[in-house]
């Protein structure tokens, strides 16, 4: 008899509403300096059509749409579409929104001028997966396009896990959060479980985490070249360490 599968921590964790604090997404005056770095690295020019893959609610595909930007937004959770349509309609912007998996985009061939894949949303799945979001990625990019990739430093992470830490679910209730990390399959687990009872477990997520060198292998293996390295979206260099590590890239 074969066992039913699990699905993927993600597909529950971004249909739950407590994916919103859990996730720890920066406040509008953080994602607004966001959106300012973005179109400075890119050089974006109005005439570009962009792809947000990822996009989540929105927080950065909504503004630049504000400002006129021909902007598509993939995600694969609807609850996150769902808010994301409901902003845009609020604030009348006419964005294009599709549901699907990054893996396997919806998209024809060399179709797009720039990509953004932001927020950490590179590690979810397996290697052969994750791989594969990239190479889609290349696939949907015009010769000479552009992506623009936000994703973990392996080790920043490593230093902070293990921790704990307790945080507010959607509801108000009390969640504790223990992160570690495994070496053996390069992964950081985080838990989210009742405090008074650690065996009831409310959310979990876990992370394949890459070094700089993973990350360009991979990024070559899909016909992406590296044309600089960023530690933060005002530009500053990335040197080792820092939180976060931005790849700007162009397609061969």
């Amino acid at each position: 008899m074969r066992s039913a599968q699990v699905p993927p921590w993600w597909r529950e964790f971004f249909e739950s509403p407590d994916s919103f604090p859990l996730s720890c997404f920066p406040d509008p005056a953080e994602t607004a300096a966001q959106v300012r770095g973005i179109k400075k690295l890119l050089g974006l020019q109005a005439d570009q059509l962009v792809a947000d893959i990822c996009c989540g609610h929105g927080r950065h595909l909504l503004l630049l749409a504000e400002e006129g930007y021909r902007i598509v937004g993939l995600d694969g959770s609807a609850m996150m579409l769902r808010v994301a349509s409901y902003l845009a309609a609020e604030r009348q912007l006419p964005v294009s929104l599709a549901h699907g998996m990054a893996q396997e985009l919806p998209f024809a061939d060399g179709v797009f001028d720039v990509v953004l894949n932001l927020f950490n949303s590179l590690g979810y799945m397996d290697d052969d997966q994750n791989q594969a979001v990239l190479d889609e990625i290349s696939r949907c990019l015009k010769p000479g396009g552009e992506l623009l990739l936000d994703t973990r430093n392996k080790k920043f992470q490593i230093l902070y896990a293990p921790y704990r830490q307790t945080v507010s679910l959607a509801d108000g209730r009390l969640a504790l959060l223990h992160c570690s990390y495994d070496e053996e399959s390069n992964r950081l687990n985080s838990v989210w479980s009742n405090p008074e009872n650690v065996e009831e477990t409310y959310h979990t997520a876990s992370i394949r985490l890459y070094s700089p060198e993973d990350i360009e292998a991979m990024l070559a293996a899909a016909g992406l070249t590296v044309q600089a390295r960023y530690s933060e979206y005002d530009g500053s260099s990335f040197v080792g360490f820092e939180r976060q590590l931005i790849y700007l890239c162009t397609r061969k």
